[in-house]
């Protein structure tokens, strides 16, 4: 493991961290009922680090290219470019392509249309349709599919999945992520199968854990994933429904395609590398 990825799954801890305890403090102490608010709001914390992954990952795909270039084939390295300008143009739509560094004012459409009156696109669609998609997306590419092939080795005779064998800790970020919701909020489908899908997410990696001998980092990994789900349903009261937490969830989801981001370029070079 390179000591970027290192560094990263070290922070991912701290960010644990600190996500449980914005949560617990919310839901249990006296004085910091709006610590979650605060956050997750507009340009807050967690919001920054999303925009922090975004840039990142642009900056690493041109580092890999200018770098591994000689290890790395022709559309693999187009698909880095591609990745790269969507973080990029993902990230300057999170700052509304500098709208809250500037402060300057909308133009009238963006005023009428965009549900925040920024000057961003991903706001101009519907906020519960957006969800859906970016949710079940993430839930397919980066969990279900990952795991589908740990499990079932009849998938492994489709080559190009092999690009979905991401490190088992990396899921968990994922995972980790999705804890952050507004639990049975029974009047809202879309709030109720998010819930399911996660406890169905955390029912099949504990069946890979089952099925194959894995390290007793990648346990504890997952016993932290359980409780702090338990924590969340437990304070799930001080979710909102229009946000869910969204700024957090974003952030944990952008740090793991930052980790397979690079995961993915480093088995390509390495075995690009082994054949020659």
């Amino acid at each position: 493991m390179l000591k970027i990825q290192k560094t990263l799954f070290s922070l991912t801890f701290l960010l644990y961290l600190i996500s449980i305890w914005t949560v617990f403090a919310t839901a249990n102490l006296a004085g910091h009922r709006f610590l979650l608010l605060h956050m997750t709001r507009e340009n807050g914390f967690f919001e920054t680090l999303s925009v922090v992954w975004l840039l990142f990952i642009c900056i690493y795909g041109v580092y890999s290219i200018i770098k591994y270039r000689e290890y790395l084939g022709r559309y693999f390295i187009f698909g880095i470019v591609l990745f790269s300008i969507l973080s990029f143009l993902a990230g300057m739509e999170e700052i509304s392509w500098g709208q809250q560094i500037f402060h300057f004012q909308s133009s009238e459409y963006f005023l009428q249309h965009n549900l925040q009156h920024e000057e961003n696109l991903h706001n101009l669609i519907d906020a519960n349709l957006f969800s859906s998609i970016i949710y079940s997306s993430v839930y397919t590419l980066l969990v279900f599919i990952p795991l589908f092939y740990k499990i079932f080795p009849i998938f492994h005779k489709f080559l190009w999945l092999k690009y979905f064998d991401i490190n088992p800790h990396t899921i968990l970020v994922v995972l980790f992520s999705s804890i952050f919701q507004k639990y049975f909020y029974h009047d809202n489908f879309g709030v109720l199968s998010d819930m399911i899908t996660h406890i169905v997410a955390l029912c099949l990696f504990a069946y890979f854990l089952f099925l194959y001998r894995s390290t007793i980092w990648l346990k504890l990994h997952f016993l932290f994933i359980i409780l702090s789900t338990a924590i969340a349903m437990t304070s799930y009261k001080f979710f909102g429904f229009y946000n869910t937490q969204y700024e957090i969830r974003e952030s944990f989801v952008v740090l793991a395609s930052l980790l397979i981001f690079i995961e993915l370029i480093q088995k390509e070079k390495n075995e690009k590398s082994s054949m020659d």
